[in-house]
């Protein structure tokens, strides 16, 4: 029987696989604060994501299916800043701390903690409706971090892997998608489709290696949390420049194709949210270079468009039959009017 915040603490996160070794981290957990020690030449990118049972994952959900999502979508912030992963500190609400749930908590933390090499060094517990905030904090080299606001008229726009993904693995998930309500699969989905959705729901893989051995190459980056359109019309407004997307070039999975109807899969692609895959951009005359390095980091990207004078995310399609694509992007307050 659990009684103390401390004996928490000790049995389930001063362990091994998040409170171990990592050059920089003079003092971990255990005290009032952590001694971080930044390496000359760097800076601390620091970012904070916090996800709400019922909101951010669905009230059923596995304790390590949780954790590893709420460490990965923090993970994807570094990401896009080409920030190598230094330590994170953790924030968690529970209605009733139970071994049995912490101890899976911790577990799938740990695992990709361990993956990312990424140290636990403090927190703080409480009691309440389930909530779990993570600010992670990562290195890089002075001058070097990738940002918003680099984009320029003629720059190619990329994006990694496939997008789409998530939105769907939460509909799969019988989740709440802020998307209309003819956002429906086309069909049940097999085994092995509701296995892939779940894992990309649940485990977004962020770009780490990708960003921080290409980011020479890019111009501008931001992680696609919301979806692809309105993340993108953060990057363009930040760059003070206007973008054009070709519809029918947005990457999606043989399994996504299988499951959704042909407008509804450009919606989850543009609208869904929730890929934590990367949206970049690439100077023309770089691309081929780019594109190479990018396959040398085994990662897939795709050009979807380009950068352009005015403001704004233009959608293209050249399909003859193309309707156009209505929805909006995750907000985080639903309520409030833009």
């Amino acid at each position: 029987m659990l009684k103390t915040e401390f004996e928490i603490i000790e049995n389930f996160f001063a362990t091994s696989d998040l409170d171990f070794e990592q050059k920089g981290v003079d003092l971990g957990i255990g005290d009032d604060a952590a001694l971080i020690r930044v390496p000359d030449g760097h800076n601390l990118s620091i970012s904070t994501d916090i996800l709400v049972e019922g909101r951010h994952f669905p009230i059923d959900a596995e304790a390590d299916q949780i954790a590893k999502r709420a460490l990965s979508v923090n993970l994807s912030d570094l990401a896009a800043m080409a920030a190598k992963p230094f330590c994170f500190t953790l924030g968690l609400v529970l209605p009733e701390p139970t071994e049995a749930w912490l101890s899976k908590f911790s577990a799938g933390l740990g695992e990709i903690a361990r993956k990312f090499q990424i140290r636990l060094v403090g927190g703080d517990l409480s009691e309440g409706p389930m909530t779990i905030a993570i600010q992670v904090h990562g290195i890089n080299p002075i001058g070097a971090a990738l940002r918003r606001d680099g984009a320029k008229i003629g720059d190619q726009v990329f994006v990694t892997g496939s997008l789409g993904d998530g939105a769907i693995g939460l509909l799969c998930l019988e989740g709440k998608s802020h998307l209309d309500s003819s956002f429906q699969l086309a069909s049940n989905p097999s085994r092995p489709c509701l296995d892939y959705f779940e894992k990309a729901y649940y485990q977004p893989t962020p770009r780490i290696d990708f960003s921080i051995h290409c980011r020479d190459y890019i111009t501008s980056a931001i992680d696609i949390s919301d979806g692809l359109r309105g993340d993108l019309q953060h990057m363009v407004k930040a760059s003070g420049v206007g973008a054009r997307l070709d519809v029918e070039s947005i990457p999606v999975s043989e399994f996504a194709k299988r499951c959704l109807n042909l407008e509804n899969l450009y919606k989850a692609a543009l609208f869904g949210g929730d890929d934590y895959e990367l949206c970049i951009t690439v100077s023309k005359d770089r691309c081929a270079e780019f594109v190479a390095a990018a396959g040398q980091s085994k990662t897939k990207v795709t050009c979807i468009g380009e950068i352009v004078e005015g403001e704004g995310v233009e959608l293209i399609s050249l399909a003859q039959d193309a309707k156009p694509i209505d929805g909006e992007s995750y907000r985080h307050f639903s309520d409030l009017q833009s």
